[in-house]
């Protein structure tokens, strides 16, 4: 069946994991690059672009009798080495997610020290919350009026049966309550869409609660705060919120040097 004619209903079985995991899940399927040959798990991998020509950074594993270092790298000068575009940009990975964590912890112990973006944080919450119980109230009211609107068509066409209208004035009653249950369902779709990207919406003070307090950073945590890391060349690190309440301070403030 074409997917333009498929019926669709919502919140008819409870869900595995909540929607707010989905998405995170899915923005962490979005962040990974193309399968290789071998490839290597790191906490920042998808995220670290070059600052000068916009691609992604990989990363290179150099072996020494010790142990196996990994280093970042420009994939525009990795494929075009011989042509000169570009530069390295090498980089040591243990040392740039060490930094790329503390610059996050101290924008969060930031975000929480200071009270204005305490209230915009819960007011913002409160708000999601009072908009959808809202939501849902109208939608009720709504559906009722539907079944009332039906339960009074119905009635016409009874009506007309045992004669008591003329085809010209059953037209009549007829077209308005059609218009008026098509004027409502067409709310209701408007409605179903604001509540749909409602519950995209995430508690953004707990997610940097927990970022601070957390021990050892998931790739998850990382991702659920994260939308874009730069390194230049001269190893300075810009990061990308997910959320501008987050991203206010890289507008006065300059990029961290990782030295």
């Amino acid at each position: 069946m074409p997917k333009e004619d498929r019926i669709i209903v919502k919140g008819m079985h409870t869900p595995i994991i909540d929607e707010e995991t989905f998405n995170i899940v899915q923005d962490m399927i979005k962040s990974r690059t193309a399968t290789r040959v071998k490839t290597y798990d790191w906490l920042l991998k998808g995220l670290v672009y070059c600052k000068e020509c916009g691609k992604k950074l990989s990363i290179v594993p150099q072996k020494n009798q010790i142990k196996t270092n990994f280093y970042l790298r420009c994939n525009t000068y990795a494929n075009n080495t011989h042509l000169g575009f570009c530069t390295p940009h090498s980089n040591n990975l243990e040392k740039i997610t060490n930094c790329v964590i503390e610059q996050i912890r101290t924008r969060c112990k930031k975000f929480l020290s200071e009270e204005k973006y305490k209230k915009i944080a819960i007011t913002s919450k409160d708000k999601i919350i009072q908009d959808k119980f809202n939501i849902k109230n109208e939608l009720l009211i709504l559906e009722r009026k539907i079944k009332d609107i039906n339960k009074k068509i119905d009635k016409l066409y009874e009506d007309k049966y045992n004669g008591l209208f003329e085809n010209e004035d059953f037209s009549r009653l007829y077209s308005k309550q059609i218009e008026n249950r098509k004027q409502i369902e067409e709310r209701i779709k408007q409605l179903e869409k604001s509540e749909e990207k409602e519950d995209l919406s995430v508690d953004i003070k707990k997610l940097v609660e927990d970022f601070v307090n957390m021990k050892e950073i998931t790739r998850t945590m990382l991702i659920s705060l994260v939308n874009k890391i730069e390194i230049s060349e001269n190893k300075e690190i810009t990061i990308y919120y997910r959320f501008n309440i987050l991203n206010s301070e890289n507008k006065n403030k300059k990029t961290q040097n990782v030295g």
